[in-house]
């Protein structure tokens, strides 16, 4: 759902090392050490145990989020543990940098932030990282309570593969429309919840030389996450369900089709205004204000934080339905929790791996996570109070007014979909393709992967 290089294009934040990190390029593959990864006859937990490995290595993408809150996870865990020290590699290719390190005779770092464009497949080499339920099984920092206990509902499904929980995701991305609150409170508007209202906004706007959307090329995808949300919201898990098991008829459930047609209607009418380069159309809409809406995930925030009209007060609202009566409330959104973690099997000190991937789920660390990135992570109650941003206070407004009607879909990435649907999607926002052409180009792409038997596929419930 997030185009592959929005994070690449971004530089990462400027981060002063701390005395419990060191930050290293990636270095070759090393031959594993036996006596380092064997497990200790004594109960004794890490590092107390004879032997114990005093050095964590964690490998973690260097993309928007930058690497901050994991230099700061680790300087936690030198507080607790005085003689550890944690070394970070930067890496903005994990596949092509790490992949060698899972090769016989070698050794994998004890913790990896598996994003960016180029992740690790890991359907293909689940057998490669351990379980992780003894992470947020065990006491969280903050507390008496399970680390479970402290993260929000769901947060930990996307991570679940064949039963296991293999890789703990950790931003949470809150999907919406964005806009300007204070033009809206400007000119009086209530945002619209319905496509009938936001069709008659455009009707409003018309005479002001003003958009209602725009979209840029590689962020084009943006607008399947708006059409798939609202039409999830109208009809219903079913419509979730089929899109997400390529259903045959996935796209042609009516909630899908009448949502397609209304934003045929926002084309048709003119609404819709092509920015070029994605970064370009989105200072289109929040630097001059050329548009008026903007749907996106919660990164949003940070991307436009430097064009962005001083004025501007970035909010999210939820995606609109078709009827005021729709099956999931008004309320419900789409969120997910991304930026995924996994502790390799063979690594040389995978005990120090969870044990630094806890620390990252401290209420201290995931604040600081917020703060730089002004998006909340999957640790629930840790948005700093102090700080002060329209976005993340409407996500938190939004995740709290949500409650349990939160849903989330993957296949557009898990089955590498995204390039084609978006070519597509861009010839339907340039009016060269009908709604229901669309409906039909992208149901081909859904069978295309159902009828492969070279495919893994998963089962959305």
């Amino acid at each position: 759902m997030t185009p592959i290089s929005r994070r690449t294009l971004l530089s990462a934040l400027a981060v002063a090392p701390l005395a419990a990190c060191t930050v290293d390029p990636v270095t070759p593959p090393q031959p594993s050490s036996p006596s380092s990864s064997s497990a200790s006859p004594t109960p004794t937990a890490w590092p107390s145990r004879p032997g114990d490995p005093q050095s964590v290595t964690a490998a973690v993408f260097d993309g928007a989020f930058g690497v901050s809150y994991v230099v700061l996870a680790g300087d936690a865990l030198k507080k607790t543990y005085p003689d550890v020290t944690t070394r970070l590699i930067r890496t903005q290719k994990v596949a092509t940098e790490l992949a060698g390190r899972f090769a016989d005779g070698n050794t994998p770092p004890d913790l990896i932030d598996n994003s960016g464009p180029d992740p690790l497949p890991i359907a293909e080499m689940l057998d490669q990282f351990l379980p992780l339920d003894d992470v947020v099984d065990a006491t969280g920092p903050d507390g008496a309570a399970p680390i479970s206990e402290s993260l929000y509902t769901n947060a930990l499904t996307p991570g679940i593969l064949n039963g296991d929980l293999v890789a703990i995701n950790y931003a949470l991305t809150v999907y919406g429309l964005w806009h300007s609150a204070a033009d809206f409170a400007a000119e009086g508007w209530s945002f619209p919840s319905t496509w009938d209202a936001v069709l008659d906004l455009g009707e409003q706007i018309r005479s002001r030389d003003q958009f209602l959307f725009v979209w840029g090329d590689d962020a084009v995808t943006y607008y399947q996450e708006l059409a798939i949300a609202s039409a999830i919201k109208e009809g219903g898990h079913d419509v979730r369900r089929a899109l997400d098991n390529l259903d045959e008829n996935g796209w042609a459930h009516p909630a899908v089709t009448l949502v397609l047609q209304q934003l045929e209607a926002c084309v048709r009418e003119g609404y819709v205004l092509h920015g070029g380069p994605y970064l370009e159309a989105q200072a289109l809409w929040a630097r001059d204000r050329r548009a008026l809406l903007y749907p996106s995930g919660a990164w949003i925030a940070r991307e436009t934080q430097d064009v962005a009209a001083e004025d501007f007060a970035l909010t999210a609202a939820p995606a609109p339905t078709l009827t005021s009566s729709p099956m999931l409330p008004q309320t419900a959104i789409h969120a997910t929790s991304t930026e995924s973690f996994l502790v390799p099997a063979h690594a040389a000190n995978p005990d120090g791996g969870k044990a630094l991937l806890r620390a990252m789920l401290s209420t201290e660390v995931a604040s600081e996570f917020s703060r730089t990135n002004l998006m909340p992570t999957v640790v629930r109650n840790s948005i700093p109070t102090d700080l002060v941003s329209s976005a993340l206070t409407s996500q938190t407004r939004l995740l709290s007014d949500a409650g349990d009607n939160v849903f989330t879909w993957r296949f557009g990435e898990y089955y590498g979909l995204n390039v084609e649907q978006g070519a597509l999607w861009a010839r339907f926002l340039s009016g060269e393709l009908t709604a229901s052409l669309l409906a039909e180009q992208l149901q081909g792409l859904s069978d295309r992967v159902r009828n492969d038997p070279n495919v893994v596929r998963y089962s959305a419930e």
